[in-house]
């Protein structure tokens, strides 16, 4: 990205680490595009990527961010992302960060070829305009809501706006994405069921997921068992939602997370590329494989090349970004 737009998108975070961890769910070799557009107070960004990515980060409290998928009328199919544990149809605004809470983890998994549509508002300035429109139903919204499906006028008007901004007629007004935000979170026809509400699933895998992701600093890789009496859940159910949600047990799941934290360590730009082959074997180890055969036909099949291969490009930029600087 840009330096300017490095520099606005670090804003919403500077309370935070910003930390965020990204574990590649579906096989081969990974390629990202990120289109970020910021005006002020109000951040917009595009990604896409073309395999299924698990995204955990940590929450804030600055911003509150609504996430849309490509709405283009070519683009029918079934959905396979999940944001802020919302299943996403092409009518879903969703990831709003949980204002009574503080901090915590958030967790999205973005489909492949899915161009995912986020808008970033500032949290003072979004309550200055709910408190003035009196739309004190957004606030139950916001505190309540994962994800919300509608196609009302609001949200309509509100990607329209995201979109031609885009696409070379910016917005020097930035009230107009909080207003629409506002009105679409207040509409109470707008469905927002059961399961667009926190619920103890939704909980439960985002606690599991930050538990796998967790450094354990130089201890050995979190077993199962630890994860279920961390989680005081039984294995049967955890795998149940598991396999829901990702397509996968646990097992499974922590083997990603440990593969993906491998190629992590090889693509370091703080060590020779030397030294990352010399060391490679016991990076893999490290991170619970004992051994290195099998580890390194499993990392082929996931990320379409060897360790050798991500090593030897582990100086390259691999991930494509491009930014359009808007004011």
């Amino acid at each position: 990205m840009e330096e300017f737009c490095k520099a606005h998108f670090e804003e919403y975070h500077s309370t935070s680490s910003f930390g965020c961890n990204v574990t590649q769910l579906s096989t081969g070799l990974l390629e990202t595009k990120t289109t970020c557009s910021p005006i002020q107070d109000v951040h917009l960004e595009i990604f896409k990527s073309n395999q299924t990515l698990l995204y955990e980060e940590e929450a804030n409290t600055k911003s509150v961010s609504f996430c849309w998928l490509d709405t283009s009328p070519t683009n029918d199919t079934e959905t396979q992302s999940i944001i802020s544990g919302h299943q996403m149809t092409r009518n879903s605004i969703a990831g709003f960060n949980r204002i009574n809470k503080t901090g915590g983890n958030i967790w999205d998994i973005v489909g492949a070829n899915e161009e995912l549509c986020c808008m970033s508002l500032k949290w003072n300035k979004l309550q200055e305009r709910i408190n003035k429109l009196n739309a004190f139903n957004a606030y139950a919204r916001l505190e309540e809501c994962i994800g919300i499906d509608s196609h009302d006028h609001a949200s309509a008007q509100l990607k329209k706006l995201f979109d031609r901004h885009f696409n070379g007629k910016p917005s020097t007004k930035p009230n107009s994405f909080y207003d629409l935000a506002i009105i679409f979170l207040d509409n109470e026809n707008n469905e927002s069921t059961y399961h667009a509400h926190r619920c103890d699933s939704t909980d439960l895998i985002e606690d599991m997921v930050k538990l796998i992701h967790e450094d354990r600093a130089g201890m050995p890789p979190i077993t199962l068992d630890e994860i279920t009496e961390y989680l005081n859940s039984k294995t049967e159910p955890l795998n149940t939602i598991c396999q829901k949600i990702f397509n996968m047990d646990v097992i499974e799941l922590v083997r990603r997370v440990r593969l993906e934290q491998t190629r992590k360590a090889f693509l370091t730009p703080y060590s020779s590329t030397g030294l990352k082959e010399f060391t490679k074997k016991r990076t893999a180890l490290y991170y619970g494989f004992k051994n290195w055969k099998k580890f390194e036909a499993s990392y082929s099949t996931y990320f379409g090349e060897s360790p050798s291969q991500t090593i030897d490009r582990s100086n390259k930029n691999l991930y494509s970004f491009s930014a359009w600087q808007g004011e």
